[in-house]
């Protein structure tokens, strides 16, 4: 089966190389990728590649397993008339894009920023001088797209510029390694700091879960 590689489907590969997860493949039962990501609360994902409701009432009527994460990149009002009962939508997200002239990070003195640079994954942790954690994120790279994923800042080191710190030592690493664009899936916690170091969207990202039996 062919499949497009749109944007959706380059953050898949993305988001697999962040997470450690093996590439995803094509799916054999209708137009999409589907990924294992082993975890009991999450078997494994497919992305689809057609946002239609026609394709989200078929790809719902072809999973017959619990725990299967469905997604697609299209209106929220299209996919979530066609969610069968007992399924479980996730909160709102966005797939976002940026090139690689991000905005500078403001000065993070009392922190020390070190990045861990893989084939494929780069993970960034931030400390405090007294040596406590205080913010990271990882960053997946599939060809010359990179994917941000889980850009974190514990609670009491927020507002302290670290989020875009992380972001920008990650993204100095991406355009060593031939990075041309950036693409990242936000949550509404996620989306305004995104937009003010210059994201862009691209699609509403709808997400649903497949009931535990």
């Amino acid at each position: 089966m062919a499949t497009t590689m749109n944007d959706h489907f380059k953050w898949a590969f993305g988001y697999c190389a962040a997470r450690g997860y093996a590439a995803p493949v094509a799916a054999t039962t209708f137009p999409a990728l589907w990924f294992d990501a082993g975890k009991p609360d999450q078997i494994g994902r497919f992305i689809l590649a057609d946002a239609s409701g026609e394709a989200a009432a078929a790809a719902f009527a072809a999973v017959d397993a619990p725990h299967i994460y469905v997604d697609f990149a299209g209106p929220r009002d299209a996919i979530l008339p066609q969610v069968p009962p007992r399924w479980q939508p996730r909160d709102p997200m966005w797939l976002m894009a940026a090139g690689t002239n991000m905005p500078a990070a403001r000065p993070t003195p009392d922190f020390t920023i070190e990045v861990d640079e893989g084939t494929d994954r780069f993970e960034a942790v931030a400390r405090h001088l007294d040596g406590s954690l205080a913010a990271r994120g990882v960053l997946g790279i599939h060809g010359t797209t990179a994917v941000y994923d889980q850009i974190v800042t514990e609670p009491q080191f927020g507002r302290r510029g670290l989020g875009s710190a992380i972001m920008a030592e990650l993204g100095r690493g991406a355009v060593r390694r031939g990075v041309t664009e950036c693409l990242l899936v936000a949550t509404s916690d996620g989306k305004a700091l995104y937009e003010r170091l210059g994201w862009t969207l691209r699609s509403d990202i709808v997400s649903v879960i497949s009931p535990s039996a």
